[in-house]
């Protein structure tokens, strides 16, 4: 028998009809373009980001303005908090200075483009950096050079006579060693030889 065979076997001993309904998502997109996927826009439904590939991936947490200037709140990853309409979010207040407004702090938290301009500038503060390093890197290089002639100046003046060796000194150093481990030694023997 195949598994399948054996599987159908069993629901029919134990009674279960399985349902083969497969849930079809809405999708919409986010003001930003993202497609989103959901069962229903509804309090405590998932909602998924639809990935290139065709995944589904839990929307994270936070809000997000929908195209149609509705605003999806998600507190717990992928579950719908909240479906907002543009016209009920409060009228805006002035921004305190010890704390950035929620606009604000979404629009950190969103993917900020630089313009050509800011482009240019943050080239042209590169060549500046170029510039500096590589006058660093000549006048390092200059140093070396300095400090090579001062050391071939210091090397050149002093002349160290090479170190000979003097056998000599060495023999009578030994001699009195051998001298004293010998008389060491026949002190013992005289005593072991006396015992």
């Amino acid at each position: 028998m195949k598994a399948i065979e054996i599987v159908n076997q069993i629901k029919d001993v134990l009674g279960i009809e399985m349902s083969e309904e497969k849930v079809q998502l809405a999708s919409m997109k986010l003001e930003n373009g993202t497609e989103i996927e959901f069962e229903s826009l509804e309090k405590d439904s998932e909602v998924f980001i639809k990935s290139d590939e065709g995944d589904a991936i839990p929307l994270p947490e936070g809000e997000y303005l929908l195209e149609d200037s509705r605003i999806l709140v998600v507190e717990s990853e992928g579950i719908i908090a909240e479906i907002k309409d543009a016209e009920e979010t409060p009228a805006e207040e002035a921004p305190s200075e010890e704390a950035p407004a929620e606009e604000e702090v979404e629009a950190a938290d969103e993917k900020a483009y630089a313009t050509k301009e800011e482009l240019e500038e943050v080239k042209a503060m590169i060549e500046e950096m170029k510039s500096i390093l590589e006058k660093e890197d000549l006048s390092k290089e200059e140093a070396a050079k300095e400090v090579e002639k001062v050391e071939e100046v210091e090397m050149s003046s002093e002349v160290v006579e090479p170190i000979a060796h003097n056998p000599e000194a060495l023999s009578s150093h030994r001699s009195h060693h051998n001298d004293n481990v010998s008389s060491q030694l026949s002190r013992i023997r005289q005593m072991i030889y006396k015992n």
